[in-house]
């Protein structure tokens, strides 16, 4: 496991005291917190601490220089939007505790140092936040069927007061979100909700953490506590390498930035007792001057701290150059199972280190709680391995759908749909890090397409997380929409000839482009009738997205045009997935590291897929949209571990 972060004190005091914009790197920003939140967790169960590994290849700005104490009152905590179902009657959405944490994970991002506690607690400054607006605009006939436009409005009046009591902010921030809800009829349940609230919550989000950083009051207090605080140390005996006096800002400073990562041996994201651990530190100096007698500092929790060698000299750093330190330790056996807190610092004598330190928070798990040995053994995917132990996805879900039966008898049956979702379902779980319950499986009778908008559009965007990863997967017949834009996913009750009793993949699209997740995968391993009976075969239109868009969403189809899934009757399973379930198993993994990436996957399956289809004498191409780049944030993305191939 490897975190990366860029900081540096030129970001802060150059010349015109100018700051790096906030780009729109949420939601990638995410990817370098400098927080983890940390999670109460049951008997037996290990924390973890998030792995990183996306960068974003835009200029990132750092975390502002500030402590800020953060006051959430309960009345925002106790919020709730209300609207009536489609019998009419009233119902309510919880809404406060998802939406103070997501304030306290904005701040986290923003500040260098976020805390709740008494207001006699010393801060920088306090940040405070309460409810202005909360409305659902929704209304239905009472038991109609059909499709209604829900609008839902969320707006904070936010609050930054310095610790001299001047207001440095006072704004309200809002975020809005849109979607079609459904109504069957049957019952009084509104499908759907949950997906413009989650939308209207990530544009809140996004829009608090622009107000905060391009606050030219809270710049310009930050910069000038920054000053002030250097002026103090420079004055106490031995401040600033001794001299007595602040650093002078001449042409000849230099300018220190630094990249930070912590490492543990087995990557499973937790330190475990008898494992080597490994801080990573580059210091590069892109000023004019030369930078004197710079070291690396670790400090944190003590028993953590001392099983280093500290501080870690690295002498001079001419301009322009950059030098690197490996510190390396290996843990006691006997090492205590405890939360604990690394901190990175480097230091100049002249007193022109970088004024941010880099914060590790990470789980150490005793001896007595070590991992199991697990071998993957070389044999088919029906044999499922054992659980991989340490490498779980706490903050991620997963849909599997298989659909091989249909309630129509002139739809083709596929054999081999509902164990095919039922098998990689288990692999989900035992080398993919999802735990079982954020897997949920829908197949045949119980894949109607109202279970598709309820999981979809409702309990995904309840549980996506910013820190974690969506993961589809489609099994079934579909049809083309009669303009040949849009793919139809048949539910159970579904017919070729009713494609509004289809789910859309456009549709699809546009549900995960709305959740938190920093990655969404979907793979439909769908068949079509031949040509789709509309002639030749037609390339598919795999992705909704357009050009140039931020989508996080990559999906992987079985084939690149329209035609019946192959099945692969050797090894009982479709051909597409059999090969996927080969690949997630070790197969896929060409480097040989353990680890099965993304982009290995997709080399894999376009490598198997048509030798398997031309030993059936057909042909068959996977598509990817849009295209991965191997060496890529996406395409090193590790998604499976196993220890062979299999």
């Amino acid at each position: 496991m490897r975190v990366f972060v860029a900081i540096g004190s030129h970001f802060l005091y150059n010349a015109a005291h100018m700051w790096l914009p906030m780009s729109t790197l949420r939601p990638l920003m995410r990817f370098f917190v400098v927080a983890t939140v940390v999670v109460t967790l049951g008997c037996g169960q290990k924390l973890v601490f998030p792995r990183l590994e996306f960068k974003s290849d835009e200029a990132k700005s750092p975390s502002i220089p500030l402590s800020v104490r953060l006051e959430i009152p309960e009345a925002l905590k106790h919020a709730q939007l209300f609207y009536r179902d489609s019998c009419g009657v009233p119902q309510a959405i919880p809404l406060g505790e998802r939406l103070a944490e997501q304030v306290k994970a904005d701040a986290t991002g923003v500040f260098e140092k976020t805390f709740e506690g008494n207001p006699k607690d010393p801060a920088d400054a306090v940040l405070s936040a309460a409810l202005e607006t909360g409305e659902m605009n929704l209304a239905i006939p009472r038991r109609e069927i059909g499709e209604y436009p829900l609008k839902v409005l969320v707006r904070l009046r936010v609050t930054v007061v310095d610790m001299e009591g001047k207001t440095l902010l006072n704004e309200p921030v809002k975020g809005e979100g849109k979607w079609t809800v459904t109504t069957d009829g049957t019952n009084c349940t509104v499908q759907g909700l949950m997906l413009p609230v989650t939308e209207a919550l990530e544009k809140l989000s996004d829009r608090l953490v622009d107000s905060l950083t391009q606050s030219v009051k809270i710049r310009d207090w930050a910069i000038r506590l920054g000053t002030r605080k250097e002026m103090m140390a420079a004055g106490r005996p031995g401040g600033s390498g001794g001299t007595g006096a602040p650093p002078t800002a001449t042409a000849e400073a230099p300018t220190l930035s630094f990249l930070a990562s912590l490492e543990d041996e087995n990557r499973n994201q937790v330190l475990e007792a008898g494992e080597k651990v490994v801080v990573r530190v580059e210091v590069a100096n892109a000023g004019p001057g030369v930078a004197r007698g710079v070291a690396v500092e670790l400090s944190g929790t003590p028993a953590l701290v001392k099983e280093f060698v500290n501080p870690t000299l690295l002498g001079d750093i001419q301009p322009g150059e950059k030098k690197q330190a490996t510190i390396t330790t290996k843990l006691p056996a006997t090492f205590p199972a405890q939360q604990a807190e690394l901190l990175v610092q480097v230091t100049e004598a002249g007193g022109h280190g970088p004024p941010t330190r880099k914060r590790f928070v990470a789980s150490i798990m005793s001896g007595a709680g070590a991992r199991e040995p697990v071998e993957v053994l070389s044999v088919d995917v029906d044999q499922i391995p054992a659980k991989v132990q340490g490498f779980e996805r706490r903050t991620s879900y997963a849909l599997v759908v298989g659909l091989g039966g249909y309630r129509e008898e002139s739809i083709p049956r596929l054999k081999h749909a509902r164990r095919d979702a039922e098998v990689v379902s288990k692999h989900l779980t035992t080398l993919a890090g999802f735990p079982l319950e954020n897997v949920r499986v829908l197949t045949d009778e119980h894949a109607l397409l109202v279970d598709l908008q309820d999981t979809l559009e409702d309990w995904l965007p309840r549980q996506a997380n910013a820190s974690g990863i969506v993961f589809v997967y489609l099994i079934g017949n579909a049809v083309l929409d009669a303009e040949g834009t849009d793919i139809i996913l048949m539910p159970y009750e579904g017919r070729p000839d009713l494609a509004r009793r289809g789910y859309s993949l456009n549709r699809l699209q546009d549900v995960l482009a709305r959740l938190p997740s920093r990655l969404n995968l979907v793979l439909a391993d769908l068949s079509f009738q031949a040509g789709d009976g509309k002639g030749d075969p037609r390339h598919l239109p795999w992705s909704a997205g357009k050009p140039g868009d931020k989508r996080r969403t990559v999906v992987i189809g079985s084939s690149s045009t329209n035609g019946p899934s192959l099945s692969w009757d050797a090894g009982q399973h479709g051909l597409f997935t059999y090969h996927f379930l080969k690949a997630i198993r070790g197969q896929g993994d060409a480097d040989d590291n353990g680890w099965v990436d993304v982009g290995e996957i997709i080399t894999y399956l376009r490598e198997q897929v048509p030798k398997g289809a031309a030993e059936l004498k057909k042909e068959q191409m996977p598509a990817v949209s849009p295209e991965v780049e191997p060496n890529g944030p996406i395409g090193t993305f590790p998604f499976s571990k196993a220890r062979r191939r299999g």
